[in-house]
């Protein structure tokens, strides 16, 4: 499949496919993998959700609250397996090169792992209209403008009834462009997720502007092509 293509061929196929070969890499690479684990597709994006994940020594880490360091060694053993994924997708699969994004709900044992098409005009092509999108992006560029810059594009889609996909670019500022160059994306991941969490949480009223509860909330960023994604699950 080439670099335009999208990804709505072969469904079934790329969710058995994908289903077998995330499940035995996180049992390989982390010695337990989750106790349920789903995926959802549409045209320009993979989404990987991960129910009751976390082995003996994460569970003893979290039992002592260190989610610093549950956190550091997650990314650590994610970064080695982003290659391995994305060589999945294209090779296997015959997906288009993708960009891969990660986060973890601690409280929940849960996670979601997301490949995303990084030809922006796909994604523009895919962002179609919904009841409560203004609304949504309204909320998310002034929320988060507290906290950094005001995105140059917000972009938002259905990946399934319950998933909404929030992607954003062109939100770093210089200092984070700098702290990302001298080997600090980790800490200032950490950092921006905490806040970009709390004020979701607690201040935007995005289930209220779609009339659904709002159940799970991931975010990651790639500060090299400064971009970002928005996972948000609802009942």
């Amino acid at each position: 499949m080439n670099a335009g293509a999208k990804l709505h061929m072969n469904h079934p196929e790329i969710v058995a496919a994908t289903t077998r070969h995330v499940g035995k890499m996180l049992r390989q690479s982390f010695g337990k993998g989750p106790e349920a684990l789903d995926v959802f597709l549409d045209e320009v994006s993979i989404v990987i959700t991960l129910k009751r994940f976390a082995n003996p020594a994460e569970d003893a880490l979290l039992a002592r609250k260190d989610e610093k360091t549950f956190r550091y060694t997650r990314e650590l053993l994610m970064k080695s397996l982003v290659p391995d994924l994305q060589t999945f997708f294209e090779l296997e699969l015959g997906l288009p090169h993708m960009s891969i994004f990660y986060d973890w709900n601690i409280d929940q044992a849960s996670g979601v792992l997301v490949g995303l098409v990084q030809n922006d005009s796909q994604t523009k092509e895919v962002t179609q209209p919904y009841k409560g999108q203004e609304e949504v992006h309204a909320q998310i560029a002034a929320l988060l403008g507290m906290v950094q810059r005001v995105p140059d594009v917000v972009r938002s889609w259905w990946v399934d009834p319950s998933t909404l996909l929030v992607f954003r670019k062109g939100l770093t500022i210089l200092l984070e462009k700098e702290l990302n160059e001298i080997g600090q994306a980790d800490a200032l991941k950490t950092a921006k997720r905490k806040l970009e969490k709390k004020l979701l949480w607690q201040e935007a009223k995005i289930g209220d502007a779609l009339d659904r509860t709002l159940t799970e909330l991931y975010i990651d960023w790639d500060f090299d092509r400064d971009d970002s994604v928005i996972v948000c699950r609802f009942k």
